[in-house]
């Protein structure tokens, strides 16, 4: 019955105190639980860290699909009437090109989540300052769609995310970014900082923490981890950690790849408990996103 009131509280909440829709991974950064702030990526520049796209040459396609299940699922939803909803699926399609001495990509996302639905166009650019370092910057436009019943159901937002690489060495890069210094999506600004490390020849450690800034940092902060391993080159294993006290959600994830010159395939798990007085989830639920990804390089 608990339960019961406080879903009845939530409805009567506005999305800003009761955002169902979580950020969008890539099967990457769903294999490495979310972390790369500081990783040389192309396809996750438009998610991450746009700086990272200075490092490129070359264009790329990918399509990236996950869909969300729940694992342990509670009895007390029979008794509360409230289904797992069943349409919790994301998708995205990017396009980057690094041919010039300005790089970037464009970006399309739609995610369906506890009857929560947003659709996101972004468009990034980077550059490089000397040798070692680049800064970029990403433009998003968002549109959510709330669940029927609400008030004021469709919401445009216009996001920013400012970004800076440094290479240190031939281990080692650092990256930090800083995500809608506006403020034009309640909740959801960010500042981050992430590092890369190659432990070994095959073995690389990827870090992030970070927090939301209008916040006490102790209160809102989160923070990732994960461990790449490389096997004959074109094929990688990934494990990762993160937790969140900003969304409320902690968890690990798990992924494979294959990457050669022109082509790639990816798959990868993420499992995520959520916690705290806001949870649509149940107690000792879970929810998985299984993710799987095709790119083509030209």
């Amino acid at each position: 019955m608990k339960k019961v009131y406080i879903l009845a509280s939530m409805l009567l909440m506005g999305q800003s105190s009761w955002a169902q829709i979580r950020e969008f991974q890539t099967t990457r950064l769903n294999s490495t639980a979310g972390a790369g702030v500081a990783s040389v990526l192309s396809t996750e520049a438009a998610l991450i860290n746009p700086a990272t796209a200075a490092f490129f040459n070359g264009s790329s396609f990918s399509y990236h699909n996950t869909k969300t299940s729940l694992r342990h699922e509670s009895k007390d939803r029979d008794s509360a009437s409230d289904d797992f909803a069943s349409r919790n699926k994301s998708q995205g399609f990017f396009m980057a090109d690094h041919t010039g001495p300005i790089k970037g990509g464009l970006s399309y996302i739609q995610q369906d989540e506890n009857d929560f639905e947003r659709t996101q166009i972004s468009m990034h650019t980077a550059a490089a300052m000397g040798p070692n370092a680049s800064a970029g910057i990403s433009y998003r436009y968002i549109q959510d769609v709330n669940p029927p019943g609400r008030k004021n159901r469709k919401k445009t937002h216009h996001q920013f995310v400012f970004g800076t690489l440094f290479v240190l060495d031939e281990d080692t890069t650092v990256g930090l970014t800083l995500i809608d210094p506006s403020r034009t999506t309640p909740g959801e600004e960010r500042a981050l900082a992430g590092l890369q490390y190659n432990i070994a020849d095959k073995l690389t450690l990827i870090a992030d923490i970070g927090t939301q800034y209008t916040k006490d940092v102790k209160d809102k902060h989160l923070w990732r981890a994960a461990l790449q391993l490389t096997i004959f080159d074109d094929f990688f294993f990934r494990v990762g950690k993160f937790y969140d006290n900003i969304r409320e959600f902690k968890g690990t994830g798990w992924g494979v790849g294959w990457v050669g010159p022109r082509l790639g395939v990816e798959f990868a798990q993420r499992f995520s408990q959520q916690f705290g007085e806001n949870s649509y989830i149940y107690q000792d639920e879970s929810l998985v996103d299984t993710s799987i990804s095709a790119i083509i390089k030209f």
